[in-house]
């Protein structure tokens, strides 16, 4: 049976799952309604369940960009307070050959980690959670 209980364990006749069905249909639609409108917050959603269905194919590729997205956008929140500091630094030279320590061995920046907490908690409130980073789109694409 559609429901996924044996048609013996079911009450009443077939007629009697249409509306169980309609409720579930519907349940379901609103689920991807919601996921959509979460993954492509401006595009309008589609209504119908196939439509649905053919615009959350492209949901794994859609959480990938988020996450690089806001992977990105921590770094980029990071990097700017290095630099409003240390305005003489070199981001893109930092970053590239990571942190050295006085004796030429690189330093894991793991080590810092618990020490940096609290300021990653106040700085998340900076962050727009709305829409990716301009460009993150075409930049994945070409990249892939």
């Amino acid at each position: 049976m559609l429901t996924g209980h044996p048609a013996e364990e079911m009450p009443g006749s077939v007629g009697d799952l249409l509306p169980e069905l309609s409720q579930l249909h519907e349940l379901a639609r609103q689920v991807m309604q919601g996921v959509a409108q979460a993954l492509w917050p401006s595009v309008s959603v589609p209504e119908g369940l196939g439509e649905l269905a053919e615009k959350l194919k492209g949901a794994r590729r859609r959480f990938r960009l988020w996450k690089i997205s806001a992977c990105r956008q921590g770094a980029r929140e990071a990097w700017a307070m290095v630099k409003t500091r240390y305005t003489k630094a070199d981001p893109n030279h930092m970053a590239e050959v990571g942190p050295m320590g006085p004796d030429g061995k690189e330093i894991p920046v793991s080590l810092v980690y618990g020490q940096v907490e609290l300021a990653a908690k106040y700085s998340q409130q900076d962050c727009r959670l709305d829409n990716m980073l301009d460009g993150i789109e075409e930049e994945f694409s070409q990249s892939n």
